[in-house]
């Protein structure tokens, strides 16, 4: 299964010969969405995608002030009417919002960084979920050892994806304290005094996101994820439109290449041990 971010309603039909479902964002619940759907809106993805019986994900992942709930449980409430297929959620008091309504099995876990180990894995799935995501940099050696316990797990196959994320505004607030005029056409990169890579930066109404460098490729170890067992795979076109998520689908599918982006953290080690640099 390849699901994917969706730019528009109208790319589902092209898009369908290659994805098995799409994901969108939700007003009020998501965030890093592409657009945030009115609840109409979501209802009409969800009419046009059972037209070629494809699946339909909302982006759930906000965390929730105590004082948001109520807009959580009516998003919620919106997702159980229309049918949506799965929600992605990142805050665990989630659960027991959609355990009141009896869609726990709707529920993925994407908590991006957190989920290392066959054990995490185990713990959110006796609770009934329909599946976990992965930790984004995890090398090859060791997503496959947690496969050889899991398969109902899930993957960042290729796309951008947040390394750091805050509630505050930090670039207005950084752009007040210099007196600099805030402009729709600027764009923002960190760029750390160890690297010199380029890191974007996005403000919007959840707060700040910082996003990898590089976009996660996987196109030469798509065959040996598949073999050892993974079923659920993501794209996601944050930074891009529909016509490049169709090329990078149908390079996946029919095993072209792509040059853009990087499968660094396949081939890293991500534990170390105590005294591993004390040489």
């Amino acid at each position: 299964m390849i699901l994917t971010t969706l730019h528009q309603l109208e790319s589902i039909p092209s898009l369908s010969a290659y994805a098995d479902g799409f994901i969108v964002g939700l007003e009020g619940v998501s965030i890093r969405a592409i657009q945030n759907l009115t609840e109409t809106q979501l209802k009409e993805v969800k009419q046009e995608c059972e037209k070629t019986n494809k699946k339909l994900y909302v982006n759930f992942c906000k965390l929730f002030m105590e004082d948001e709930l109520e807009v959580a449980q009516k998003g919620l409430e919106g997702c159980l009417n229309i049918g949506i297929d799965g929600i992605y959620y990142a805050d665990e008091g989630l659960y027991y919002l959609a355990e009141k309504l009896n869609m726990v099995d709707r529920l993925i876990y994407q908590p991006e960084t957190l989920v290392t180990n066959h054990l995490d894995v185990q713990y959110y799935l006796d609770q009934g979920i329909q599946s976990v995501s992965l930790a984004h940099e995890l090398s090859l050696e060791e997503i496959e050892n947690i496969a050889k316990y899991q398969n109902n797990i899930e993957i960042l196959l290729h796309g951008t994806y947040s390394v750091l994320y805050s509630k505050r505004p930090l670039v207005s607030n950084y752009l007040q304290a210099h007196g600099i005029e805030w402009k729709d056409d600027y764009s923002f990169d960190l760029i750390e005094q160890t690297r010199l890579d380029r890191m974007p930066i996005v403000e919007d109404e959840s707060g700040t996101h910082i996003f990898t460098e590089a976009e996660m490729k996987s196109i030469s170890q798509y065959q040996t994820l598949q073999a050892c067992g993974i079923q659920r795979f993501r794209i996601d076109s944050y930074f891009h439109d529909d016509n490049w998520t169709l090329q990078v689908l149908k390079a996946y599918q029919e095993g072209l290449e792509l040059f853009d982006g990087s499968d660094l953290w396949y081939k890293q080690e991500t534990i170390k041990k105590k005294g591993d640099d004390d040489e």
